[in-house]
């Protein structure tokens, strides 16, 4: 055994000096990020997006009995716009510091009769490339995120560093566990924060977006008392002849519970059935089934994949933040999110199109469950757009505009706008 000592693999970053980063060109760079930018939407004669909803049944309250719920499903399209904002900021933190790149995001969702169901906005952050040693030739290094700053005798003297630290002195370098936030504020009443990571596949294969009756893809949860390897048919598409008898001839095999109208069968068999605006079976019961349809027959060059979490099985989790009513009466205590950048060879198109899908997992919380614990109600969206400049005039659906107030504010003499760049100055 060496009596040497071991050579860390965190080195120091480059060290921060005065100018950097200043701006697009020489600053903070976006990562995967800088694919986002633009306006994506759905298409005529395209994939269409499709949530599965269930919300407390009118008259219930979160002491209700488990099973009394509604579910709405519906088909929708989507305008999803991404904005990069060519500031990095900056986050100061002793002996690292860590430049933000920002992608502002909004989306507003239609249903089919061209109502509005849905808007949102946020923003994604790219924190940094998470692997160290850092490398000179990293696509997401160069130029980099992350600087080392240690102590100097202007910093120790203007900050009353002595006797504590003198000139000269470093601490540990920080590794981002994530590369990638996400941030987004619910008009229902919830904010969110996902944090996660990238990774790439340059194999020239489609995404693979799940198993048929993949539990954790499902639009009911175990605490629902349906369970995959019973109550579908392994590796079929064909709805289960269970779901054709009415709620109190169902009769599974089980215990307590589990039996007549008060099985998991019974409560859910309507999610089965379910057949308005647009959604059915089996994408009310197994949403990205869509996703994976709407590739088929695709050839693809490459993808990204980035996936986010409100929560992770180890260290600094995200967070769903809900308002009062919200929290009481229907809880969101997670999001999942999954994001696929895809090329696509398409002769329709003229070459190289570039698609985006995602899926995302709302769990909302309300009643008893069937196992006398909260109920756990998958709230899901998946959906396939591609970008609006690419769309062929032909096939280009109407924009979609919010009904917001106008301003009243008269521009009339006023000074022309400003676009500066972050001021990151060295001591202030």
């Amino acid at each position: 055994m060496s009596k040497e000592p071991q050579k860390s693999s965190v080195k120091p970053y480059k060290p921060w000096k005065e100018g950097l980063p200043t701006g697009k060109n020489d600053g903070a760079q976006f990562g995967i990020l800088s694919k986002l930018h633009g306006t994506w939407v759905n298409w005529k004669d395209g994939p269409t997006g499709l949530h599965t909803t269930p919300m407390p049944s009118p008259g219930t309250t979160s002491e209700t009995i488990f099973g009394v719920f509604h579910f709405k499903s519906q088909e929708y399209r989507e305008q999803l716009k991404f904005t990069q904002v060519n500031a990095p900021v900056r986050n100061r933190a002793g002996s690292n510091e860590q430049f933000n790149a920002a992608v502002k995001y909004e989306t507003a969702i239609i249903d089919n009769n061209d109502e509005l169901q849905h808007f949102e906005d946020g923003m994604y952050l790219w924190l940094g490339d998470n692997t160290m040693p850092w490398k000179e030739d990293s696509p997401y290094q160069n130029p980099p995120n992350l600087f080392s700053h240690a102590s100097d005798a202007e910093s120790v003297k203007e900050d009353g560093g002595e006797p504590v630290i003198g000139p000269g002195e470093l601490g540990p370098q920080f590794v981002p566990p994530y590369q990638i936030s996400r941030s987004g504020v619910i008009p229902h009443g919830t904010t969110i924060h996902l944090t996660g990571n990238h990774q790439e596949n340059n194999k020239g294969e489609a995404p693979k977006i799940a198993e048929l009756w993949e539990q954790q893809y499902l639009a009911v949860s175990p605490t629902m008392g349906i369970d995959p390897a019973t109550d579908l048919i392994p590796g079929s598409l064909k709805k289960p002849d269970w779901t054709k008898l009415p709620r109190e001839a169902q009769n599974p095999d089980g215990g307590i519970g589990n039996t007549g109208v008060n099985s998991g069968r019974a409560y859910f068999e309507k999610i089965f059935n379910y057949d308005q605006y647009g959604a059915k079976f089996p994408y009310t019961v197994q949403p990205n089934l869509k996703l994976s349809q709407a590739n088929e027959g695709l050839k693809f060059k490459r993808y990204d994949l980035i996936e986010l979490d409100s929560f992770h099985d180890t260290g600094l989790q995200g967070a769903t933040i809900n308002n009062p009513m919200v929290n009481r009466y229907c809880k969101v205590t997670r999001m999942r999110f999954r994001m696929w950048l895809e090329e696509i060879e398409d002769e329709e198109y003229g070459g190289i199109i570039e698609q985006l899908q995602y899926e995302q997992i709302v769990d909302f919380e309300f009643q008893f469950g069937s196992t006398g614990g909260t109920t756990q109600w998958p709230h899901i969206q998946v959906n396939t757009l591609r970008r609006e400049k690419d769309i062929p005039a032909n096939r280009r659906l109407p924009s979609i505009q919010l009904p917001t107030e106008a301003h009243q504010e008269s521009n009339e003499n006023t000074a022309p706008p400003v676009c500066p760049v972050m001021g990151h100055k060295r001591r202030s």
